[in-house]
């Protein structure tokens, strides 16, 4: 018995004839009749008395639909779901950020995740990122959201780009090093640092000068850029991270960017593993996290 001569005698017992049924299933009467008469010579039943032009379900033509109806149903919603977690509007994602992305990065996404794929089950983890890699290598995250420094080190995860920006240094107004144009990272080490921990360019860049001054490079150390952006206010410490965690701070004028004598540069990444990869949710959260992104960065 196939799933197509279900539907047809429940299209039968439901309209009370051939000819209802072959309209409601878009087929000729013809050919229902043929497909039901070939089920009865299987079955070797009868599942229908036909006169007049009606069709009235026998005893075994009754049990059919009923039980047909429940496995037409339930193939029904198996189909959904399945569909469902191919677009990834059920299951459940696990997600792995760092303290900048936490940041700015995370909330959006999680709303856009929300107003997207509402049956979607999240949970969102802040680490560092040897952690959370380690995670989703061994299947305890889907997505990893780091910078650069972090993806470059992961050769063989999928990594996508989701944007690009300037490391920079950032001190109150008034702040005796803005006297200096650019800041050497001789001069730079005269203060005490705060950042989220180090990185090589900037650690590179300061490291002439971090033997005499590493107790001011590693002043205060957090994960938390929240607290790293509160030092620099009424002190002489400097705030170091990608500008766009300080752009409330540069526009309102509690801190103001400090010049420096090199560039670094900050690259936000999407690590994946190849499996993930080929989720359509997992493609649409690379969009979502582009777009959050961009606008951050283009005001």
């Amino acid at each position: 018995m196939e799933l197509k001569q279900l539907r047809q005698v429940v299209a039968v017992c439901n309209t009370g004839s051939f000819s209802g049924a072959a309209k409601a299933l878009h087929v000729s009467q013809p050919t229902l009749s043929k497909s039901i008469a070939r089920l009865e010579k299987t079955l070797k039943i009868r599942l229908f008395d036909r006169s007049g032009g009606c069709a009235k379900p026998t005893d075994y033509g009754q049990l059919v639909a009923e039980h047909g109806e429940k496995l037409l149903s339930g193939v029904a919603d198996l189909t959904r779901q399945i569909d469902q977690l191919g677009k990834g509007q059920a299951g459940a994602l696990r997600i792995g950020v760092g303290p900048a992305t936490r940041l700015k990065l995370l909330p959006e996404v999680v709303r856009q995740i929300a107003l997207n794929f509402p049956g979607l089950q999240l949970e969102a983890r802040h680490d560092d990122v040897s952690a959370l890699v380690r995670a989703l290598r061994v299947g305890g995250l889907d997505l990893v959201f780091c910078s650069f420094e972090g993806a470059d080190e992961w050769g063989d995860l999928i990594r996508t780009k989701v944007c690009e920006d300037r490391r920079i240094a950032v001190v109150r107004p008034g702040h005796p090093a803005l006297k200096k144009n650019p800041v050497s990272p001789e001069q730079l080490a005269k203060y005490p640092i705060a950042s989220v921990g180090a990185v090589p360019g900037l650690e590179a860049w300061l490291r002439v000068a971090a033997d005499k001054k590493a107790k001011n490079v590693l002043a205060f150390v957090s994960d938390d850029y929240a607290l790293v952006k509160r030092r620099p206010l009424g002190s002489d410490f400097v705030a170091c991270g990608p500008r766009f965690v300080f752009e409330r701070e540069l526009e309102d004028g509690s801190l103001v960017e400090l010049p420096l004598d090199a560039t670094f540069r900050y690259e936000c990444w999407m690590l994946t593993t190849e499996a993930k990869w080929r989720s359509p949710i997992t493609k649409k959260i690379a969009g979502f996290a582009r777009s959050a992104m961009r606008r951050k960065l283009n005001g």
